[in-house]
């Protein structure tokens, strides 16, 4: 018997108001902690950024401010506070750098890093160096021209590049992040901001329920839910993939019922999705251009979210098949399949890391809340613990999550590190915002 369109969104808590009741048996214990591996942090001293006037805003300001949180945020840079900096940074100009490097060096400061805004005709020109005060040689030195509405844009570009020179590592920097945003009573619209929360865009305004964006793997379509009324005047959430080079909205899945939950595979053909139409709610794979969806689950049970290995073999996903929704993983085609959380009543949004090694989920210890996992069911951990946290997204390099949490008061995006530090809000419009997935 098909499970009634309500109880299955209440699973999903895809509107992100309806929570499942708590448990009211005991909560087992959950480890807090991570055993992460312990390395010293690259300390990096900024200079220059004088102060440059574009569009009524000190560019060298914002500049030196957007580099800092970048570099910080990487969890990879401890970015020196001016004042212990035996020089006033904002006074450093370019060639003067090497006159800088002995005092920085007895402060243990192993990089410089020296920035200019100016113009060229109505562009903007960011230029940087980096240097390694030991050698005192220049590790890499660019100029950024672009649009001056894009500044934050070549900024980020910035800090990515010097991630990339000192670790060999690409950075998140220039990613987005797509979300939901109850902008009514009963509409959620689709957004997209940068990853720090700046640059807010609408991505949907059909007055309807759109849910569940996700990203495919080259950054250039987006698949969501829409409950938008179809050409047969249906108010149906069937699955769409929007092309952003285009603009064009592609009707992929419109099947009576729901389409929900999508999910793209490493190699970015194909889609999986949750779909009611045949009894229970189960899961499918779909080629991107659209087709026949093929079967991968079965069964009266409901199975949603999925989520690709890296590799693209293998789907984890959340199913109540066992009684309550659980954490399972099968082979691609639907074979081998194994549950892999056995502690709590409530295991649910599955999202497999792009490093392969973890998975991240939705677990209900007290409140919601967001738990790390091996693939091979150990090592169950809990990074979350202030309000309730649900909606967990890696970002494309694997060492930081965007999740929802309600701590402020209202469901806000949040971002983390992967072993749980540096939690920080993105969002502050006043509404709820949820469901977040991170661009490549």
């Amino acid at each position: 018997m098909k499970p009634p369109m309500k109880q299955v969104l209440i699973f999903l808590s895809v509107l992100g108001c309806m929570i499942l009741p708590s448990s009211v048996h005991a909560q087992p214990t959950i480890d807090r902690t991570i055993q992460g591996q312990v390395f010293s942090k690259i300390t990096v001293a900024l200079a220059g950024f004088a102060p440059f006037q574009l569009n009524n805003e000190d560019a060298g300001k914002l500049a030196s401010d957007v580099l800092t949180a970048d570099l910080k945020f990487t969890n990879v840079f401890d970015v020196m506070e001016p004042a212990i900096l035996p020089f006033d940074p904002k006074t450093v100009q370019f060639d003067q750098e090497k006159t800088l490097l002995p005092g920085l060096a007895s402060l243990k400061i192993q990089h410089l890093v020296v920035g200019q805004v100016s113009s060229r005709g109505p562009e903007v020109v960011l230029e940087g160096r980096l240097f390694e005060v030991g050698s005192g040689n220049m590790v890499f030195g660019k100029r950024y021209v672009g649009d001056p509405k894009f500044f934050r844009l070549i900024v980020h570009r910035f800090a990515d590049d010097i991630l990339f020179n000192l670790t060999g590592e690409k950075g998140v920097a220039q990613t987005r992040i797509a979300f939901v945003s109850a902008t009514g009573r009963t509409s959620k619209e689709l957004f997209v901001m940068d990853y720090d929360g700046a640059n807010t865009s609408a991505v949907t305004g059909n007055q309807s329920i759109n849910l569940s964006p996700r990203w495919s793997p080259d950054g250039r379509q987006l698949a969501y839910t829409s409950y938008q009324r179809d050409k047969d005047n249906r108010e149906n959430p069937n699955l769409i993939v929007l092309n952003w080079d285009s603009g064009r909205r592609t009707v992929l899945s419109s099947q009576p019922g729901l389409n929900v939950s999508p999910a793209w595979s490493p190699d970015g053909q194909w889609l999986a999705f949750a779909m009611s139409s045949h009894g229970g709610t189960n899961l499918f794979l779909v080629p991107k251009g659209g087709g026949t969806p093929k079967p991968i689950t079965a069964g009266p049970s409901i199975s949603v979210s999925p989520s690709f290995s890296p590799n693209g073999r293998q789907i984890v996903f959340n199913s109540d098949r066992g009684g309550t929704p659980q954490i399972y993983i099968m082979d691609v085609e639907g074979s081998n399949l194994r549950r892999i959380t056995f502690q709590g009543t409530y295991n649910s949004a599955p999202r497999w890391s792009p490093r392969g090694e973890k998975v991240a989920f939705i677990c209900r210890n007290g409140d919601n809340q967001i738990c790390l996992i091996n693939p091979d069911g150990s090592g169950l951990q809990q990074l979350t613990s202030q309000g309730k946290n649900e909606d967990p997204a890696w970002s494309p390099d694997g060492r930081h999550l965007v999740f929802t949490s309600t701590r402020t008061g209202h469901r806000d995006i949040f971002l983390m590190h992967a072993d749980g530090s540096g939690q920080q809000r993105v969002t502050n419009n006043g509404r709820d915002n949820t469901l977040p997935d991170w661009s490549p």
